[in-house]
């Protein structure tokens, strides 16, 4: 079975979420693995970028060591070190399509998809690059490759002022586009804080999914505690029936 992660804006934990998710179907006994088909701000290509005399400017250079791959985070959940998670890699931070610009490269929604029916296994977990619009040309988005796959999405909002907002554009753009939500994650969730309640209270009105709150893990270095606030939600997914 497949699942696609995105996100409602970028840095809202959607790697966390992957790793955590990866963990628990591990720690079930599931064969899973986690994708990134596209990653930015990887620090191998920045060679390359630095090269390239097309760089915005030179405050935006990133030092290559300060640069960490999202996939390098399912290896700490457990992920085998020598497995391929990715099949695009750029230099510069930025959307895909743009970063891809800079390096004089192409992404093809097509190559994407090959890419993860290669690599298919039981359980497979799929993370786009920031949000469920963000181009990879001037054609095709991460819409494109979500439609492709027929595969339930794994929405992260940031549990934030703004996240109502967040959450239910994209719900609307995944009901025009007849896409399956599986469930909605609220990350950096505080049960002290007014608004995070507030906006968990609203938005399990408004979702046709579960809704899972994370909040800031210490010490969870291979995620085996935030995997535990999946379980309930994997159980059903390791049936025969879906698998």
């Amino acid at each position: 079975m497949k699942f696609f992660i995105t996100g409602s804006d970028t840095d809202v934990g959607k790697s966390f979420v992957t790793a955590s998710l990866l963990r628990a179907f591990l720690e079930q006994g599931a064969k899973a693995v986690a994708l990134k088909p596209v990653q930015t701000g990887y620090a191998e290509n920045s060679r390359i970028l630095d090269e390239n005399s097309r760089i915005p400017d030179e405050n935006s250079r990133i030092p290559s060591q300060s640069l960490e791959p999202d996939f390098k985070e399912y290896i700490k959940a457990g992920q085998n070190a020598d497995f391929k998670a990715t099949c695009y890699t750029f230099a510069y931070p930025a959307s895909p399509h743009f970063s891809a610009e800079l390096e004089d490269k192409k992404i093809k929604a097509r190559g994407i998809l090959d890419f993860i029916e290669q690599n298919l296994a039981q359980i497979t977990l799929i993370e786009g690059a920031g949000g469920i619009l963000v181009p990879l040309n001037e054609k095709e988005s991460f819409l494109d490759i979500a439609k492709e796959l027929n595969a339930p999405v794994i929405l992260v909002c940031k549990n934030c002022l703004g996240a109502i907002n967040h959450a239910l554009l994209n719900l609307e753009i995944l009901r025009q586009n007849s896409i399956k939500l599986a469930v909605l994650v609220l990350n950096f969730h505080d049960e002290n804080d007014a608004i995070c309640l507030s906006n968990q209270q609203f938005l399990q009105k408004k979702f046709p999914c579960p809704i899972i709150t994370l909040k800031n893990y210490k010490n969870n270095e291979n995620y085996s505690s935030s995997a535990k606030d999946f379980r309930a939600f994997i159980s059903k997914f390791l049936d025969k029936k879906y698998i």
